[in-house]
């Protein structure tokens, strides 16, 4: 009896099996966690990413009343180790929901300076270190020296 059809559909099932349930290491080896302040005082509801200065997949955070934030790539806590620029944007939450037409209300005022908003222009750079990573990010209502605001630079 010829084995070789049963021998290639093997073959083909520990494939696809492999496949389907991954070899080695996940996107997120490392674990950031921490508290986002300005002046000693916690941002809430601040939009956080940390963009890979090698490139690659970007990860997020949100931090919540306390500041308290978890990294996040895609759906999954954690992201890979390596060199990091660290961007923060929260508003104060607006006065109301909707407009009197209906329409959703217009963003509230800033809390976090322009300059933490880009990776191009913010002072955050952070170390990812394999495992968990404690980072607190520690930000300063004081300009950085020489900051020019590039949406005023027309």
């Amino acid at each position: 009896m010829n084995k070789t059809p049963l021998n290639f559909f093997a073959l083909c099932w520990a494939t696809l099996l492999a496949g389907v349930v991954g070899c080695g290491g996940s996107s997120s080896e490392s674990t950031v966690e921490g508290v986002v302040t300005l002046d000693g005082a916690p941002v809430p509801a601040g939009s956080i990413s940390f963009v890979p200065s090698a490139g690659g997949t970007q990860a997020y955070a949100m931090s919540d009343e306390s500041g308290n934030y978890e990294a996040y790539t895609g759906r999954k806590p954690g992201l890979r180790p390596g060199e990091y620029k660290v961007t923060v944007v929260a508003r104060k939450k607006p006065e109301v929901n909707q407009t009197e037409a209906g329409g959703p209300a217009t963003a509230g005022e800033s809390i976090t300076p322009r300059w933490y908003a880009s990776p191009e222009t913010t002072s955050l750079a952070i170390s990812v270190e394999p495992g968990a990573n404690e980072v607190n990010l520690e930000l300063t209502s004081q300009a950085p020296a020489g900051w020019r605001d590039p949406a005023k630079k027309r």
